[in-house]
């Protein structure tokens, strides 16, 4: 019987150099006075044509004031989650349990990622203020509709956080699934970090930049080496008992995450 698994079984030593040099290279070109100012004509073009159109209280600018409350990231936790508990993405039905249990390692292994980059952009002075405390006119969610608690500043804005979560998200899904079906989860990323750049409190550059490298990595080493899968086995061994008693559960025991083939 075949094993069942979202990651690598083995190692792939050719795929993870080749896709940590192609991250290196990402950030790297960033890093560079040339790339630096490339990244920033992009941002600054970006910030003043999507911040440009807050001018005034109304219902657009009331809709992305709500996008960048606190609450409103649980919606795309609660789409991502849906998508692994559900075959609705792509992901075939006997793998929704290590699909699970394996994205949540990720995330794991993702956050010391993250925090290394965002640790070395303070280190260097990258990681400053947010185009919103930095370009003029910007258009603040606290003065136009002060109403709702609205984040659009950051002291501190690269990497991006939620670009991190999201694009690694979206390359889980993507590797796992590979069909056209599995696309609507970068198009969903790519939205999910629309509203930290329309409200200003990241720039483009945090998160295509900051956000993709922190994913590539991690990305990299979930499917080009067998330790996530190596992980994930174990975590779900450990938990079965846990999962076949949920399965007992009337109406729980329907969600398709709970029939799986022994």
């Amino acid at each position: 019987m075949n094993t069942i698994t979202v990651f690598n079984t083995r190692w792939n030593i050719k795929a993870l150099i080749i896709s940590h040099v192609v991250a290196f290279i990402w950030i790297g070109f960033f890093l560079t006075d040339t790339g630096f100012a490339f990244w920033r004509s992009i941002d600054q073009n970006i910030f003043f044509t999507l911040n440009g159109t807050l001018s005034e209280d109304n219902s657009w600018t009331r809709f992305w004031a709500w996008s960048n409350v606190r609450i409103f990231d649980m919606i795309p936790l609660l789409i991502m989650l849906a998508s692994i508990t559900f075959p609705g993405m792509g992901i075939k039905r006997d793998r929704l349990q290590q699909a699970f249990i394996g994205f949540i390692l990720l995330l794991v292994l993702m956050f010391p990622i993250r925090e290394s980059v965002y640790e070395y952009a303070r280190a260097i002075g990258l990681s400053g203020n947010s185009p919103s405390l930095v370009l003029e006119p910007s258009f603040k969610f606290s003065k136009i509709v002060p109403d709702i608690p609205a984040k659009d500043s950051a002291g501190h804005s690269f990497p991006g956080d939620h670009a991190a979560v999201v694009l690694t998200w979206a390359g889980f899904i993507l590797l796992n699934a590979r069909s056209a079906l599995s696309i609507s989860a970068l198009l969903l990323a790519l939205l999910f970090m629309l509203p930290r750049i329309v409200g200003g409190a990241h720039w483009a550059s945090d998160n295509l930049v900051g956000g993709a490298f922190s994913a590539m990595l991690t990305l990299s080493w979930a499917f080009c080496t067998p330790l996530m899968h190596y992980f994930t086995s174990g975590v779900h061994k450990l938990l079965r008992p846990l999962i076949d008693l949920f399965g007992k559960i009337p109406w729980l025991n329907q969600l398709p995450i709970l029939k799986q083939p022994r």
